[in-house]
């Protein structure tokens, strides 16, 4: 091989790594807007004291905070339970 064919084969390849690196990095940073909203949109708390406890639901976009499940003891043996589990979070009033 000459060196003038050496040179254009090593340019060759340069170019194309470029090209294979420009395009990685444009397939990685390929997202739709609403995925990265919804990342991380609902958080999860529960509370208790010594005769109730539960768990809510916070849509930290809106601020809404909506109760999943509740159980509260109201004495003589009677409770209240409020569940919304299994229901989507629209669902849940």
């Amino acid at each position: 091989m000459t060196r003038e064919m050496i040179i254009k084969e090593r340019i060759r390849f340069f170019l194309l790594g470029v090209f294979v690196i420009v395009g990685a990095i444009f397939l990685m940073g390929a997202t739709t807007e609403k995925s990265i909203i919804e990342n991380g949109r609902y958080q999860i708390s529960a509370w208790g004291d010594g005769g109730a406890h539960g768990s809510f639901i916070v849509d930290t976009v809106s601020g809404e905070t909506r109760i999943v499940y509740m159980y509260k003891e109201l004495g003589n043996g009677k409770s209240m339970v409020k569940s919304n589990l299994n229901k989507p979070y629209s669902l849940i009033k």
